[in-house]
């Protein structure tokens, strides 16, 4: 999600293609062990890439992670970490 306004872009990114550490959805498959690892090895390198280019023009580049979308009072305090405005950000119901 990108808000130009604010110079804010926001990455949801699924815990187990970019490696969320320490999340329990962030398994490695057991067959093609190597394949999987330099896969994933990629996706968190680009990741981090993509992040610091988007700083280094100036924009604030943050992640919500799948497994906190799961819980509204963790996506809601996450949100307004983001935008700076207090404990909580107002959402509506998740579906």
């Amino acid at each position: 999600m990108v808000f130009p306004r604010r110079r804010i872009v926001i990455f949801m990114h699924g815990c187990f293609w970019h490696r969320h550490p320490g999340c329990a959805k962030s398994s490695s498959p057991k067959s093609r062990a190597e394949y999987w690892k330099e896969k994933f090895d990629r996706n968190v390198l680009r990741d981090q890439r993509v992040a610091s280019e988007l700083e280094t023009l100036g924009w604030g580049a943050y992640v919500i992670w799948e497994c906190e979308t799961k819980n509204p009072a963790v996506l809601s305090h996450r949100l307004a970490e983001i935008f700076g405005i207090g404990d909580s950000f107002p959402i509506g119901p998740l579906k």
